[in-house]
């Protein structure tokens, strides 16, 4: 029997990412994902600041849609200008924050799509330029 599966996972400390395949035994058939890199859906406390469409300062906290090795995908109350520069602190983590420390990623990103949503809030993509481990 032939079974072969490398998993895709994100090391926050190095910031790297490991491609995922798999193979199925029975048909010996191998299946890639089709994104650079897998994405994880949690929701992780999110605390983002940047400037928002108004050109005003804001600090917004928020939970994460799904994250990855070069970004993520989260929602906010307020819209923010593609291409606009933000910093976030994700805690790595979904427990209360006074239960159990917690791995944070710190990261600095740039707003890649703003997608407006029916309950009047954004989708908004944001690529990764710097990262690293607390």
């Amino acid at each position: 029997m032939l079974f072969r599966c490398f998993v895709s996972a994100f090391n926050v400390k190095l910031g790297t990412s490991v491609p995922f395949e798999a193979m199925d035994a029975a048909k010996h058939a191998v299946i890639k994902e089709q994104r650079s890199g897998a994405r994880i859906d949690v929701p992780y406390p999110v605390r983002l600041r940047g400037i928002d469409s108004d050109g005003r300062t804001f600090k917004e906290e928020t939970v994460v849609e799904n994250l990855s090795g070069g970004g993520l995908y989260l929602r906010l109350k307020r819209t923010v200008r593609e291409g606009a520069d933000v910093s976030l602190a994700v805690r790595l983590s979904t427990a209360p924050a006074l239960d159990v420390p917690a791995l944070r990623l710190a990261a600095r990103g740039t707003v890649l799509r703003v997608e407006p949503q029916s309950d009047g809030g954004y989708g908004v993509a944001i690529e990764f330029n710097r990262r690293r481990g607390l």
